[in-house]
């Protein structure tokens, strides 16, 4: 968050750049398709791909696909949502109160530990708990001298990080899914994903719109 994190954190930048990019890539497959059929195999396929990646432990996967689900230019299409599979949008709830940023990611935390490595957890969890240590906890005590409580609140999350580095995470590679998921050209911005979205289901009253809960899996809290 300061501003020298570009040479202290080149990593960290590049990790929460990629996660936004793919984030953005399942927006932009699902809003880009104008055919409601077409878009509803849209999330079902990802639903599917992140349903995988839990299974394969890569709860970083399943967050992406999740938060793209929420976005605003893919949560607003109603009757896109009304046709998605009941099976499917169980999964997805299922799914969401997994990666929940209730409770400091309480259900996150405790499927990560339940599972054997390796694993990929998201890594804007313990950017998290180090943002809330750093902000919440002085590096001093009222007498001058180091706190001590502090560093080994620190030490713990930066330990926890490194166990999952331990294993390394093997995965054939597929070069044409690479190539797909490494592809700028299929990324559009927020702006044109919206604007997109309302030509696809132009705005309704606002009673119509808080209707839309009743079909939509619950999104998770910020």
């Amino acid at each position: 968050m300061k501003t020298d994190k570009a040479t202290k954190a080149p990593h960290i930048i590049l990790m929460t750049r990629r996660f936004n990019e793919v984030s953005q890539l399942v927006v932009s497959e699902i809003v880009r398709r104008s055919n409601i059929n077409a878009r509803i195999n849209a999330i079902e396929k990802w639903a599917a791909v992140a349903d995988i990646s839990r299974c394969l432990h890569n709860f970083n996967g399943v967050l992406q696909v999740c938060a793209a689900f929420t976005n605003s230019s893919v949560f607003r299409l109603k009757k896109t949502w009304e046709k998605v599979s009941k099976t499917t949008k169980q999964t997805i709830e299922k799914l969401q109160n997994i990666v929940s940023s209730d409770g400091r990611f309480r259900n996150l935390r405790d499927a990560l530990h339940r599972c054997d490595p390796p694993s990929i957890p998201y890594l804007g969890m313990y950017l998290t708990d180090l943002s809330f240590i750093e902000e919440g906890t002085p590096n001093f005590t009222d007498d001058g001298l180091l706190n001590f409580s502090k560093m080994r609140m620190i030490a713990h999350v930066i330990r926890e990080i490194r166990h999952y580095q331990q294993t390394p995470y093997k995965i054939d590679l597929i070069t044409k899914v690479t190539n797909y998921l490494l592809d700028p050209s299929l990324l559009l911005d927020d702006d044109e994903l919206y604007q997109m979205s309302l030509e696809i289901e132009p705005r309704t009253s606002r009673l119509s719109v808080a209707n839309i809960a009743t079909t939509l899996p619950n999104p998770p809290r910020a």
